[in-house]
């Protein structure tokens, strides 16, 4: 697995304000998290964050904060709901000997057999939360689709065993499925038209109107 050096800077003011200043000059707040440690926050570049954020790989990341490198991995980033910018990241700390509970992001391998038969692949769970030690944590996880067929679905127990890690979800939810393609009927050349409902209430009430002037007169 492949580590990502990030510079940082310890954040000295907290509160909504002083991470709007940052956010305005191109930084990202942060806390790093450890497991019986006191949290940390920190600010980096914004655009630091881009070979950690946008991939489909997981990644260690090598914080450099006050002259210490300390190995951690992402845990979660916040968006900004209308710009789509980084608000927010949490970084765990990696200890030797200690498993830590993360996503790891879904890499499908090959074509599916439905799909050749005019079938839609429908990508249903794009990551896993795994628990597993800091040196065997895998960039992705493989799911092969070669074998899906139409109506098919590959589950987290059709995944094969690994000892490296443990998935955290349930064993019968579906990662990846192939579904038919809808059938759009197209209308038959020269056959009338259903009348709406709409319609045949105005046609009752102008038969109605008729009838009533009709006795009028």
């Amino acid at each position: 697995m492949a580590d990502i050096i990030i510079n940082a800077e310890s954040r000295k003011n907290l509160g909504g304000s002083s991470a709007r200043t940052l956010r305005n000059s191109g930084r990202v707040p942060g806390v790093l998290y450890g497991h019986g440690e006191a949290s940390i926050p920190f600010h980096v570049k914004e655009l630091d964050l881009r070979p950690l954020i946008y991939t489909k790989e997981t990644h260690i990341v090598n914080l450099n904060l006050d002259g210490k490198s300390t190995k951690s991995i992402l845990r979660e980033v916040q968006f900004d709901p209308i710009s789509d910018r980084v608000r927010h990241i949490d970084l765990i700390i990696l200890h030797a000997g200690e498993k830590v509970k993360l996503d790891v992001p879904v890499s499908l391998v090959g074509t599916a057999a439905g799909v050749k038969d005019g079938g839609i692949i429908d990508f249903i769970m794009h990551k896993l939360t795994i628990n597993v030690l800091p040196d065997q944590i895998p960039q992705h996880i493989e799911v092969d689709v070669t074998d899906l067929k139409i109506g098919h679905g590959v589950h987290i127990k059709d995944l094969p065993a690994n000892e490296a890690y443990v998935i955290l979800a349930d064993e019968n939810a579906v990662i990846v499925a192939c579904t038919a393609p809808k059938v759009v009927e197209e209308p038959v050349p020269g056959a009338t038209p259903e009348i709406t409902e709409p319609e045949q209430i105005q046609a009752k009430g102008k038969k109605e109107e008729e009838g009533a002037e009709a006795e009028k007169k």
